[in-house]
C-alpha cells in the first residue's frame, strides 16, 4: 500500500528542509552549466502494469511520466533511490519489500528546465526497477505537488500512448537511442 502521510504534497515540496537542498536560482545555475544526475523508478505491481505519474511542472509537463529525481551531492545512489521512493510515492521499503534494480543509465535532454524556457536542461538517468507486490494491483499515491494523477499503465498501452513521453516510452523499448552504453 502507498502511504501518503509519509509525503509532503505540499506546493514548494519537501526539498527545503534535506540535506542537499539547492536554492531555486542556484539550482538554476546548475542546470544552466551542466548536467543533473537523477534516478527515475520504473514501478511494476503484480501484474505487470507500470506507475506514471501526469506531471504538472516543466520539463515534461503534462505527460505521463514514470517517477524520479535528482541524486544530491554526497548522497549514495541506494540512498538516493530510498528517498526518491519515499518522498514520490510514499513507499517505505523493507527487508519483506522488493528492492529496485538498476536498469540502465539514459541521457535526456529537453528544451525548457523546471522554471523557464531560456535555457535547456540535461540529465543523466539511472532508472531502476522495483516490483512493487500489493495487495490491491489499483491502488496509487495521492497527486503531490509535481504530479495531478497517477496510474497504472500496461506496457502496450502506454507505448501507444502520445500522453506518455518519449523518454519514458524508451524503457520500454528493446533498442532506446538514449541509453548510454557502457
Amino acid at each position: 500500500m502507498f502511504n501518503n502521510k509519509d509525503r509532503n504534497t505540499s506546493p514548494q515540496g519537501y526539498q527545503q528542509n534535506l540535506p542537499g537542498f539547492v536554492p531555486k536560482e542556484q539550482y538554476l545555475e546548475i542546470i544552466k552549466l551542466t548536467q543533473i544526475i537523477s534516478a527515475d523508478l520504473i514501478v511494476f505491481n503484480n501484474i505487470g502494469k507500470v506507475l506514471l505519474g501526469k506531471r504538472t511542472d516543466e520539463p515534461a509537463k503534462n505527460t505521463w511520466f514514470v517517477p524520479g529525481g535528482r541524486i544530491r551531492k554526497n548522497e549514495t545512489f541506494p540512498t538516493a533511490v530510498r528517498r526518491i521512493i519515499v518522498q514520490e510515492l510514499g513507499i517505505i521499503l523493507d527487508s519483506q519489500t522488493s528492492q529496485p534494480k538498476p536498469m540502465g543509465v539514459y541521457h535526456q535532454t529537453y528544451s525548457n528546465n523546471f522554471d523557464n524556457d531560456e535555457f535547456n536542461a540535461h540529465y543523466i538517468t539511472f532508472a531502476y526497477i522495483l516490483n512493487y507486490k500489493t495487495e490491491n494491483n489499483f491502488t496509487v499515491p495521492r497527486p503531490d505537488h509535481q504530479h495531478s494523477e497517477f496510474k497504472w499503465w500496461s506496457i502496450e498501452d502506454l507505448l501507444a500512448s502520445p500522453e506518455v513521453h518519449n523518454y519514458c516510452k524508451n524503457y520500454f523499448h528493446p533498442d532506446p537511442w538514449n541509453k548510454i552504453q557502457c
